[in-house]
């Protein structure tokens, strides 16, 4: 009876690696959602090969984007995924660390995808209304002005987006210790950098690059996945980070949703008033 045990306990890592293979690198780490992993040697036991030189979060190498060793692109379509295919895992154990990887990330993730749109919409714009074509090709002046609000548009809109992430993730831990919260300091800030994954991945570059890399069928459902990370990620948080119950998750996670909103508002506002008074 032992042995039996001992061969069917030693079949589950067999069966584990063999998922492991067929799926991405990223969710590899579902295997362990409580993620505290070394990030040199993979191990969950380790006490860390990496103490006397930390990169970004320490010893945890949950965060694909701060793993040493991987590439840049590796590193981020890794985490975009991880982010939007096992947003539960990733934020219900996030971990703590520098702010600064996580900027980096959000940034490159959220021009890449403003981009990625501005390029999808331009050939729907030219179809809908040929006339500008012919407006863009005869007036110097248009094209002149067309260039500009593309120059200053994208990256104006990606900080945005940056911007709103970020305050959807401090309201996370402001509407945490409304609700009975005793961390008193949260990792909201980095919930909501690296939240700017699923903008990635829902939209057209990143849809397009995943049907490359994973084909169309999982590219699709990482998509649609995305489309309901934000409220599964939230509550995770709110439960993993800040230990507070479902029914208190579910409300700070609509409190921290509400802030979001006003804050997407405001920008919105003020980018008109901005047009008008220029």
């Amino acid at each position: 009876m032992g042995g039996s045990r001992a061969v069917r306990s030693a079949s589950v890592p067999d069966e584990r690696a063999r998922d492991a293979r067929d799926d991405d690198a990223a969710l590899e780490l579902l295997d362990v959602p409580a993620a505290v992993v070394c990030a040199t040697c993979g191990s969950p036991d380790c006490g860390g090969c990496l103490n006397e030189d930390t990169q970004a979060s320490g010893v945890i190498a949950i965060v694909p984007w701060e793993r040493p060793g991987l590439g840049l692109g590796q590193r981020l379509m890794a985490t975009a995924r991880l982010a939007t295919a096992s947003s539960e895992s990733l934020f219900g154990a996030l971990p703590d660390g520098d702010l600064a990887p996580a900027l980096r990330f959000a940034v490159l993730a959220e021009l890449l995808a403003v981009t990625g749109l501005v390029l999808g919409a331009l050939p729907v714009g030219l179809v809908v209304a040929p006339w500008l074509m012919r407006a863009l090709l005869a007036d110097p002046g248009l094209r002149e002005a067309a260039y500009q609000a593309l120059l200053s548009g994208i990256p104006g809109l990606a900080f945005a987006m940056v911007a709103i992430h970020a305050a959807h993730g401090v309201g996370l831990d402001w509407a945490a210790r409304r609700h009975g919260a005793s961390l008193r300091r949260g990792r909201g800030l980095r919930f909501g950098l690296y939240a700017c994954a699923w903008d990635l991945l829902t939209l057209p570059l990143g849809i397009v690059t995943m049907i490359l890399l994973d084909g169309p069928r999982k590219a699709l459902t990482t998509a649609r996945l995305g489309l309901g990370a934000p409220g599964r990620a939230a509550r995770a948080y709110l439960r993993g980070i800040h230990h507070l119950d479902e029914r208190q998750a579910q409300l700070a996670a609509h409190f921290a949703l509400l802030i979001a909103a006003a804050v997407t508002v405001a920008a919105v506002l003020a980018v008109i008033a901005a047009l008008l008074f220029s």
